[in-house]
């Protein structure tokens, strides 16, 4: 299983602050950030991805820790029992 979960803007969106999903071998960001759509009824990918399919500047998207802007970006391999964290663009004054 992938543990994810979600901060700001989409954790008040979704209602809920984390969400599971089964892991299979090839897996990456991208592919947990579609199943995690699947799941989840709520559209909330147009919060963290452009019409492009690339993240927003400012979106965070973590794999352990680990931004995926130093890693691999959204092909990033995931693998079981990883942590995934989402952060939406922030907005301030």
């Amino acid at each position: 299983m992938i543990q994810i979960q979600f901060f700001s803007l989409i954790r008040m969106l979704l209602k809920q602050d984390a969400a599971e999903i089964p892991w299979e071998a090839g897996d990456t960001v991208q592919s947990v950030l579609e199943k995690t759509q699947a799941k989840i009824v709520t559209p909330f990918l147009h919060k963290l991805l452009d019409e492009q399919g690339e993240p927003h500047t400012g979106t965070i998207i973590m794999v352990n820790r680990k931004n995926i802007l130093h890693l691999q970006g959204l092909q990033t391999p995931v693998a079981d029992k990883d942590v995934l964290a989402f952060f939406p663009p922030g907005a301030g004054g």
